[in-house]
């Protein structure tokens, strides 16, 4: 996903700043889906991994779930899920990765198909 701020639960943002963010993170997430050419799923899984700040404490991978949440919300606005139920949707997931060494905390997002029965 882009490089830029990331919502976190820990925050403790004005309503409106929370929600300028998440509304730019929703957009970005729809850009970056729609520019990639992603096909179309009815199913998938959807993990995102934290890619932190290099700083000596723990993290919590699942802090950064209104971020997830708001990439969600935007591959649905792309029509990469039809919705983000959990007919169309297991997750999102968190996981870490090492940190990056230059910038701030960024966030990737693992898509993964899921085969759907046949009636």
């Amino acid at each position: 996903m882009p490089y830029g701020d990331l919502l976190s639960s820990n925050q403790r943002l004005h309503h409106m700043a929370e929600y300028r963010l998440t509304k730019r993170l929703r957009h970005e997430a729809e850009l970056t889906a729609r520019s990639r050419g992603l096909p179309l799923l009815e199913r998938a899984a959807v993990y995102y991994v934290l890619h932190p700040r290099p700083i000596k404490r723990k993290r919590d991978p699942g802090n950064w779930a209104p971020t997830a949440k708001a990439y969600v919300d935007g591959l649905v606005d792309a029509g990469l899920l039809p919705d983000d139920n959990s007919d169309h949707l297991l997750g999102p997931y968190p996981e870490m990765a090492p940190p990056v060494t230059t910038g701030g905390a960024r966030i990737s997002l693992v898509i993964v198909e899921i085969a759907t029965p046949s009636a």
